[in-house]
């Protein structure tokens, strides 16, 4: 049987990847009305960006330390597509992909930079992948599934910038699953959770004999931030709240924040409580705009 070591769910957004000088030079991406928070000036100083950048750069490394710590044969890494591979032609709910290999990408184009410079290459697990497909069938899911990037650079940054983040040597295979979180019709937050929990069923009783990690990409709130969203999605995480997790509403999870899905889903898998390794909401106006960093894992061996 397969073996679950853990679970983590960590941001990807732009700033991570920018120097925190730079900020306030990434584009705004939306329109008012903007209603920032009283004192919002005191935390777009260039001494307060510089000290979130510290603290995202500290929880990333503890998540890169969990996965060392867990050593997996296999990561499953759920993320969502902006328009990369998935496309107006058709946008099914969840897609895995099966191919023995593919590239990934960073994505970051702020400075005229070119996301096909920007690729690594992954081994696919491909035989969990298609496990994962079958059982789900048989589980009530009718997933998509892929054997071909259709975008030039391969995956889309969702997956990219969290694989360079985690696993800078890129030499654990990885199964990536495409959560289309970002353009209704999406699925719903019930919907996402129930199919985290039948990949957990699916991979612990799987007979692959492996030991997998799970990881989410994206989120938080974002590009607007909310911060009392994210501490009650938070909240429900470190409490393993279902309920909360199953109602959140789709007028909420849109645009960025919309990632929040792709947290659900692992959370499904888990199914247990969830240690919060940090919480930043980075903002980089006065508008209130920025992209609030998350950073998590639940510790099935502990």
């Amino acid at each position: 049987m397969a073996d679950i070591l853990g679970c983590m769910a960590m941001s990807h957004g732009p700033q991570l990847l920018t120097p925190s000088e730079k900020w306030p030079d990434l584009p705004t991406r939306v329109t008012a009305p903007f209603n920032p928070k009283p004192g919002i000036e005191l935390e777009i100083t260039p001494e307060f960006m510089a000290e979130n950048s510290k603290r995202c750069d500290a929880a990333l490394a503890t998540l890169r330390h969990k996965l060392a710590e867990w050593s997996p044969d296999t990561i499953i890494i759920v993320g969502d597509d902006q328009n990369e591979n998935l496309k107006r032609d058709n946008m099914p709910p969840f897609t895995i992909f099966l191919s023995d290999e593919v590239d990934a990408t960073l994505r970051y184009r702020y400075w005229g930079e070119k996301e096909t410079d920007q690729m690594t290459r992954y081994q696919v697990d491909s035989s969990l992948a298609n496990v994962l497909i079958e059982e789900l069938m048989t589980s009530g899911f009718d997933p998509s599934w892929s054997r071909e990037t259709r975008y030039p650079a391969g995956l889309g940054h969702a997956f990219g910038r969290v694989l360079k983040f985690i696993l800078p040597n890129s030499d654990i295979p990885i199964v990536p699953i495409m959560v289309n979180t970002y353009y209704p019709p999406a699925p719903k937050a019930r919907r996402c959770f129930e199919f985290g929990e039948a990949l957990g069923k699916i991979i612990s009783n799987s007979s692959e004999g492996k030991n997998i990690a799970v990881v989410a990409s994206g989120g938080l709130s974002h590009t607007k931030i909310d911060e009392k969203l994210d501490e009650e999605f938070l909240t429900a995480l470190k409490t393993n709240n279902r309920d909360y997790l199953c109602s959140m509403s789709s007028e909420i999870l849109v645009s960025g924040t919309s990632e929040i899905l792709n947290w659900i889903v692992v959370a499904g898998v888990a199914g247990i409580k969830s240690t919060i390794v940090d919480y930043a909401p980075c903002y980089r106006n006065a508008d209130g705009v920025g992209c609030a960093m998350g950073f998590a894992y639940w510790d099935k061996t502990s």
